[in-house]
């Protein structure tokens, strides 16, 4: 019977912890069922397709014999001896200027001061490519403490006790509470109340003492060494949880990049949170910088070929032509932008850029490759064909900005074009190159899309029933540290969640959206 019985308590015990885990387990169903994952559409974050890079370049219009001349503003043009296509000798006087309207030392001053501006902006760009950029995508995770405080405090008489409260007697029973104080977390206290004899413990204002001299004596007492032989002290603890600090993860690689620290010792074995530009950010400023170089790099062409017309021109103000060939362009003397060259001559009907190319391009461009060529002054464009390579590199210190990586050598480029193209010689141009041999139809994702476990790659994707389920993918190569071909288990149709927060949990719901930056601004979900 005996041991029915402990059978019978054991089968209860049993299930009274199943029906514990059920409930359990049913909060945890009901409290994952309310969170909801973000998911994006791959059409528009995916890549169907990569064609290759374009080497962008630029440079300035020049012929293999020509001569160009910039006219600076503020000289006085006395006469102009040639019209548009004119045929001259070298020697001939193109056009005769005031002399002493040519500025030469303030020219001189204004390229030098150009030059300093340009060094200035090299060094820009130099500060950017060497720039680490912060992750694309951070993801955070809250961390919390728990602390314990000391919440209340009383002070309890063990024994029939009389106290002086400043000169008067003051009378207690043995379990009176004579004193009860209230502290904050730092244990510092907040307020209190210093018991009239008589109660147990229901409280009474010590307004009713008759004056805050006689508060402070029995305060005084009950926190002196004294009263440990009559007062017994009880103490009420209050645990609360509080954000000691908040972890920064990289969105790609999942490992921690920064942590800030709110309370406590402060003390960490990571930094702030970065900040900084993300690689598409960084990608554009340096875009932009190159760009800011190439103008300034220009603008020091055309102040120098000013600076070299004004010291051939002759004393008597006369400019000589330099080669034998036909007037391609003149300005009107009345009305010319000295932005412009105002005369240019040309002995040949090609004219040609120079760009450069990275180094490990060089197997992809070849002599007799077509590049694209487009005037910054009017938008024509014109297709060139490249007539020469350099087999050295480049020592101008990548001055024509070819992009890639930035830290390898750039070997110049010669191609031609035929001077109809209404681009004149002189004109600053943006020069694209698409190498042949790159081509590759494969289907690429952001690659924070992408995590690994113990069994492989996987993303976390919406399935037809709406909701977030783990899908095992198979990968092929990394484009620009950024974005990773997706060769099995992801297409252009498919929804994709950032796998970190809400969009690690398999089952819960999905919800569409345009954009996780908002979403993620502030941590996941």
């Amino acid at each position: 019977m005996k041991r029915f019985k402990r059978l019978k308590a054991f089968l209860l015990i049993i299930i009274i912890l199943g029906l514990a885990a059920s409930g359990l387990y049913g909060g945890f169903k009901y409290s994952e069922s309310k969170k909801i994952a973000k998911v994006i559409s791959m059409a528009d974050q995916g890549m169907d397709g990569y064609w290759g890079d374009n080497i962008e370049s630029y440079g300035t219009v020049t012929s293999e014999k020509s001569q160009t001349c910039y006219i600076a503003s503020g000289t006085e043009i006395l006469s102009v001896n040639v019209n548009e296509g004119d045929h001259v000798n070298e020697g001939d006087v193109l056009m005769t200027v005031m002399k002493e309207t040519q500025d030469i030392k303030g020219k001189t001053l204004g390229l030098q001061k150009a030059n300093e501006q340009l060094s200035i902006e090299k060094l820009k760009l130099e500060r950017l490519e060497k720039t680490k950029p912060i992750p694309e995508y951070i993801h955070s995770s809250e961390v919390y403490r728990d602390k314990e405080y000391v919440g209340e405090r009383d002070y309890i008489a063990n024994k029939d006790l009389t106290l002086d409260a400043a000169g008067k007697k003051v009378d207690y029973e043995k379990d009176d509470i004579i004193g009860k104080f209230y502290y904050d977390d730092k244990d510092e206290e907040i307020a209190g109340e210093i018991l009239n004899p008589g109660f147990k413990g229901d409280g009474s204002p010590y307004s009713e003492m008759e004056n805050e001299d006689m508060i402070e004596s029995i305060k005084h007492y009950l926190k002196s060494d004294e009263s440990k032989a009559n007062v017994t002290v009880k103490e009420e603890t209050t645990t609360e949880s509080w954000l000691a600090s908040i972890l920064y993860f990289d969105g790609e690689t999942n490992q921690i990049v920064g942590e800030d620290v709110f309370e406590g010792d402060g003390k960490s074995g990571y930094g702030p949170k970065p900040e900084g530009m993300k690689p598409s950010e960084l990608a554009q400023a340096i875009k932009e910088q190159q760009s800011a170089v190439n103008k300034q790099d220009l603008e020091c062409r055309r102040l120098a070929n000013e600076l070299e017309v004004m010291e051939n021109t002759t004393d008597n103000g006369q400019i000589i032509a330099k080669v034998s060939g036909t007037v391609s362009k003149i300005q009107d003397p009345d009305n010319y932008n000295n932005n412009q060259p105002f005369i240019i001559v040309s002995a040949t009907d090609d004219y040609y850029i120079s760009g450069s190319i990275g180094e490990f391009y060089l197997d992809s461009v070849k002599v007799g490759d077509s590049v694209s060529v487009m005037s910054w002054d009017n938008g024509n464009s014109a297709e060139a064909i490249i007539s020469d390579i350099s087999t050295s590199p480049s020592k101008e210190n990548n001055f024509y900005g070819g992009s890639g990586n930035t830290n390898v050598s750039n070997y110049e480029f010669k191609a031609s074009f035929d001077r109809n193209s209404g681009i004149d010689i002189g004109s600053a141009v943006d020069i694209s190159i698409s190498p042949a041999g790159q081509e590759d139809k494969g289907f690429y994702i952001p690659s924070y899309f992408i995590r690994k476990d113990a069994k492989g790659s996987f993303v976390m994707k919406m399935n037809e029933n709406n909701t977030l389920e783990k899908e095992y993918v198979k990968l092929g190569k990394t484009l620009w540290g950024s974005m990773t071909e997706v060769k099995q288990g992801v297409t252009s149709s498919d929804y994709l969640a950032f796998p970190y927060g809400n969009g690690e949990i398999e089952g819960i719901r999905c919800e569409i959206t345009d954009s996780f930056d908002d979403y993620y601004s502030n941590g996941l979900g």
